[in-house]
């Protein structure tokens, strides 16, 4: 990645864009409000909530986008964006709802950048409060912290 000033400025693009991103889709899929609240910088990409997933971008821009949350808020999400009672969810329900929440969080942050030539992999999704995911990388992370649902939703950035 170029790191002139002209590279920042497209990194911020980016964030920006994730940003839109989450805000659009738990309006539009899980029909509730996202509110940012703010972010920080992050040493290391790790997962360490009870639910979560992550997604690698390839091409003109290279890292991985990863979102995590409390069990019960990640359900009442599945629930809304699958139309079934949160109580009915399985642990292979959830994993497909927050892996495809992910994966609409990665595209969209594409769509909204404007990121033509750039890649989203399949998503990965962990559940249970024993599991940590963490991806090895010598870059630093920015962690976007929101509230939904009196709950906080944190999405992590590696770019």
């Amino acid at each position: 990645m170029d790191l002139s000033r002209n590279g920042d400025d497209k990194r911020e693009a980016v964030f920006a864009a994730l940003q839109v991103a989450v805000v659009d889709v738990l309006s539009r899929m899980a029909m509730t409000e996202a509110l940012f609240v703010h972010r920080e910088k992050m040493d290391r990409f790790y997962l360490d909530q009870e639910a979560g997933a992550m997604i690698r971008l390839t091409g003109d821009w290279e890292g991985m986008i990863g979102i995590s949350g409390s069990l019960e808020l990640v359900r009442s999400i599945v629930s809304r964006i699958v139309g079934l009672p949160a109580e009915q969810l399985n642990t292979a329900d959830l994993m497909d709802g927050i892996a495809e929440l992910a994966n609409m969080v990665g595209g969209g942050t594409k769509s909204n950048a404007g990121m033509a030539n750039v890649k989203v992999h399949p998503p990965m999704a962990v559940i249970g409060k024993e599991v940590v995911a963490e991806w090895k990388t010598d870059r630093g992370t920015e962690k976007f912290i929101f509230e939904v649902e009196e709950s906080t939703l944190l999405v992590l950035a590696n770019l």
